[in-house]
């Protein structure tokens, strides 16, 4: 407690001295914002809310970082610091800094200052949300009656736990919406999960012996929550809960008796609920355009993209997610099977530029990385140099997605302990992003030795893969 004390003070002194306004003179329509960033993953942070970038914000020779909020709304805001992000409350007169460490981010983040009580329980939940992940699964496979007493049982411990902060600290009524929310929405999220996550029977099975009363929470459910619009626990909840009332609504019409997330009819039965439950159009609009990339990514039949596109196409109303959705079905369109990989110029470690079809000599996996997600980075090659032993007869190509240089590709993949072998570069990395469907970066393409397409969606984690890879080996 002295030694967090002391930080705000040290931290506190530097930003007086330093700023023509004190934080003890913060206006009424303004916050401040700081902190310290230990072993930064850039020399920046950046602050946004809603996906709309609000500021970048440089660290100084010290990784520390001040910003002042003016004249702007109150609420949950983000940072990202180039490898992860995470949200904050701010509203008018706080003045809070943080602490982080990036080798444990989210297990290090400590709120200091006005605001600081606040911010750190909300934190403390979300941790405590994550560590209970195992223990709700535990759960999760006991009987519908079981697992509900003891899912109530945590929920009333939190509830319990947030009366009592509120009766020993003046909390705002901004705060507790947040609280409140937390804990119903991942007690809610739990309930849903529930015929997804046990494994007794088909989901169909489980559905049926469900207690009558068992989603009875739905009809406390506020589809159309502007304040916790951007909240993780809300936005998750609302994607899992149309995933279990889509499938509900299917089983009642269709022969399935287990959940496929590439089935057509299933997926236009979600968004046709999404468009009759939610009326807020940012809500709605979100959750219509995650389901149709969701359902893209995931499909491999090409054939339902444009029915599944047109529909979404109608009941959206933002242009842009629209524009999106078709671009990356016509490029998925590209990408089927039996195509050849498209024109994309990669750069290798000489600096010599060829078309990604001209260096494909063999049966070849293709996988991607992005320096910012270093966990990836690290998996992927590290399953690539398995593969590799174990399958001689194929080539494995490694391309980074982003816009650095050959000298900075070289510096990442030796800090991460990798070699240059088949490391290659886009030479356009946002037209060669585009054509590919990079999103997610953790796609993974099987070719032939002529460079048609075998598999555009390939896991490389997956235990099929090997599979695939015997399967083109023995043509």
């Amino acid at each position: 407690m002295y030694l967090r004390h002391f930080f705000y003070l040290l931290l506190c002194t530097s930003v007086i001295f330093s700023c023509k306004k004190s934080t003890s003179t913060i206006e009424e329509s303004t916050a401040f914002f700081g902190g310290e960033i230990i072993n930064p993953s850039s020399d920046y942070i950046i602050i946004f809310k809603s996906s709309e970038i609000i500021d970048t914000v440089y660290l100084d020779d010290n990784n520390r970082f001040k910003y002042i909020f003016n004249n702007f709304e109150p609420g949950l805001f983000s940072f990202y610091d180039g490898k992860e992000s995470q949200s904050f409350l701010i509203k008018p007169k706080d003045s809070i800094m943080l602490r982080v460490n990036t080798m444990e981010f989210d297990e290090s983040l400590v709120f200091n200052g006005i605001g600081e009580k606040e911010n750190n329980y909300l934190m403390d939940m979300f941790l405590e949300t994550e560590k209970q992940e195992q223990e709700i699964l535990k759960i999760s496979q006991l009987e519908p009656i079981e697992f509900d007493e003891k899912l109530s049982n945590i929920r009333q411990a939190k509830l319990e736990k947030l009366n009592n902060f509120n009766k020993k600290y003046e909390t705002s009524a901004l705060f507790n919406t947040y609280a409140k929310a937390n804990i119903d929405y991942n007690y809610y999220y739990s309930k849903e999960a529930y015929p997804f996550i046990n494994y007794s029977q088909t989901e169909e099975a489980i559905f049926k012996k469900l207690p009558p009363n068992f989603f009875d929470f739905r009809s406390d459910i506020d589809y159309n929550n502007k304040a916790l619009k951007d909240y993780r626990p809300y936005v998750s909840f609302l994607r899992f809960h149309f995933n279990n009332i889509a499938l509900q609504e299917h089983f009642k019409h269709s022969k399935d008796v287990s959940y496929n997330n590439q089935s057509l009819d299933y997926n236009l039965e979600k968004l046709k609920l999404i468009d009759q439950k939610v009326s807020d159009t940012f809500i709605k609009n979100r959750l219509l355009y995650y389901n149709m990339i969701k359902f893209i990514n995931a499909s491999k039949s090409v054939d339902d993209y444009d029915t599944l596109l047109k529909y979404f196409q109608q009941k959206s109303s933002n242009t842009q997610q629209k524009n999106k959705a078709t671009k990356l079905v016509n490029s998925y369109k590209l990408l089927k099977p039996g195509k050849i990989v498209p024109d994309v110029v990669v750069i290798d470690k000489n600096e010599k530029a060829q078309q990604l079809k001209d260096i494909i000599k063999k049966p070849t996996i293709i996988y991607f990385w992005d320096a910012t997600d270093r966990y990836h980075l690290k998996v992927s090659h590290e399953r690539a140099n398995d593969l590799q032993k174990k399958y001689p007869e194929i080539d494995i190509i490694a391309i980074s997605i982003n816009n650095i240089s050959n000298r900075e590709q070289a510096e990442i993949l030796q800090r991460n302990n990798f070699g240059l072998t088949n490391e290659y570069l886009f030479e356009n990395q946002d037209k060669a992003i585009e054509l590919l469907s990079l999103k997610p970066v953790n796609k993974v393409f099987i070719v032939d030795k002529n460079a048609v397409i075998v598999n555009p969606k390939a896991n490389m984690f997956d235990i099929m893969i090997e599979n695939e890879l015997l399967g083109l080996i023995n043509n």
